[in-house]
């Protein structure tokens, strides 16, 4: 049975809920509102298949979500989705994520999903949508250092880079090691001697090549201005330990390509409303009083999730 998320299903214990008059039975309850095991199993196409116990505790998961997530939007922001914003944004995800062709009927039964799994989704983006309009409301100016960390982060999305490094623990190991390059001894052997991050040591120290958006500032930052070919002459402090960064090879990014200012302020802006709607959500989904039978497994809320009970 083809999922919409991964999970693993190899040795699964498969749940007899057919037949059994399990799916009335209460799997969960969510800050006092229940979850029957028959509200699980109406999000989950099985095409006539049992349901293994880890699939039943993902979609069981999602249900306990859900439950917080629409109770507390309406809560603390007062937001909720007419059926009619459903069915639309439904329809958008179809037309977005279904293949050429591919049929509504098919795109479910492909993802292991139900209608109304779908009609869940379209609920919870139709609701974020909304709460992320009022936070923009309130949300800060950006500053103009804000901006420019927006304006370098663009930029190392369109710098290509080859890079290596050796990371050590401290500044006075930094200088050791930049002192032995600096005497003629071989980057890739000192990194293999010498450095704390294991997976790249073994080669060398060579993080492979691709853009830049994706390391740590002060690290990114200084791969983007270090002469290529040789070593940087400054040991890079970041929150790992202290670098010394060689780039082989660098394609420098067309200025004339990075956003407009606007476009910046809006990702810093977009940036800052993730980071509220985050913490919120970790917040509700901590503060919520949830209660999974322990037939189906245990709740755990950051990141939210059951695990299914052990096999016997």
């Amino acid at each position: 049975m083809k999922k919409l998320v991964s999970i693993v299903v190899l040795g699964a214990v498969l749940l007899a809920a057919c037949g059994s008059g399990a799916g009335n039975s209460v799997a969960a309850s969510v800050n006092g509102t229940d979850v029957t095991v028959a509200d699980v199993e109406a999000l989950i196409e099985t095409e006539g298949e049992a349901v293994n116990k880890q699939d039943f505790a993902t979609f069981l998961a999602a249900a306990i979500q859900w439950n917080i997530f629409f109770e507390a939007a309406e809560a603390d922001y007062g937001v909720t989705a007419t059926e009619e914003e459903v069915a639309a944004e439904a329809d958008r995800l179809i037309d977005e994520l279904a293949s050429e062709g591919q049929t509504r009927e098919d795109f479910l039964v492909e993802r292991g999903i139900t209608e109304e799994f779908l009609q869940n989704i379209a609920r919870q983006s139709a609701v974020d949508v909304k709460i992320r309009e009022l936070l923009r409301e309130d949300v800060a100016e950006p500053t103009q250092e804000e901006i420019e960390e927006a304006r370098q982060v663009a930029r190392a999305g369109l710098t290509n880079a080859c890079v290596s490094h050796i990371l050590v623990a401290s500044e006075e190991e930094a200088a050791d090691a930049l002192a032995r390059l600096e005497a003629g001894e071989e980057f890739a052997a000192l990194a293999e001697e010498l450095s704390s991050d294991t997976g790249s040591a073994a080669n060398g120290g060579e993080l492979g090549c691709g853009t830049l958006e994706g390391y740590v500032a002060s690290f990114r930052d200084a791969a983007m201005e270090a002469p290529v070919g040789e070593v940087y002459t400054t040991p890079v402090e970041s929150q790992f330990g202290f670098h010394l960064i060689q780039v082989t090879e660098r394609t420098d990014a067309d200025e004339t390509a990075l956003p407009p200012e606007e476009e910046l302020i809006t990702d810093v802006e977009d940036a800052a409303i993730l980071a509220e709607l985050q913490e919120w959500f970790t917040g509700i989904m901590t503060d919520a009083t949830v209660t999974v039978n322990a037939e189906y497994g245990t709740w755990s809320p950051n990141p939210p999730s059951v695990t299914p009970p052990a096999d016997e």
